[in-house]
């Protein structure tokens, strides 16, 4: 498997908001990964949208990492996603990955030192 698509975060939310004040979520970086497409299968497709989820892709990284569905996954261009799954495995070679199934947000979290016009 090659992940030469591009360069993904992987974000934990965060309350960037002063002390005592109104919170105001945003994305903290956690880790940074190479990642590859994979293809979303009817079947996956279709599990998902029984579970209310509207899974719009499947990517897989190297390794099995700290992901969680509680994080939140920005490709580049800015597009955020919510996991959706987190499935470790291996590819045909035997080695680790992490594939992610990945689900379209409707809010966009600001990312520190960026203006929301990146999103």
């Amino acid at each position: 498997m090659t992940f030469d698509d591009g360069i993904l975060a992987i974000c934990d939310v965060i309350n960037a908001a002063p002390p005592g004040k109104k919170p105001v979520y945003a994305l903290k970086e956690k880790a940074a990964y190479y990642y590859g497409y994979e293809k979303l299968g009817v079947t996956r497709y279709y599990q998902a949208k029984q579970a209310d989820q509207q899974v719009e892709c499947v990517v897989a990284v190297p390794g099995w990492e700290d992901i969680k569905t509680t994080d939140i996954c920005v490709l580049e261009g800015g597009v955020q996603y919510k996991i959706a799954m987190v499935q470790p495995g291996k590819d045909d070679n035997g080695l680790r990955m992490t594939e992610l199934s990945l689900e379209r947000i409707d809010q966009s979290y600001e990312v520190p030192g960026k203006t929301s016009e990146n999103h």
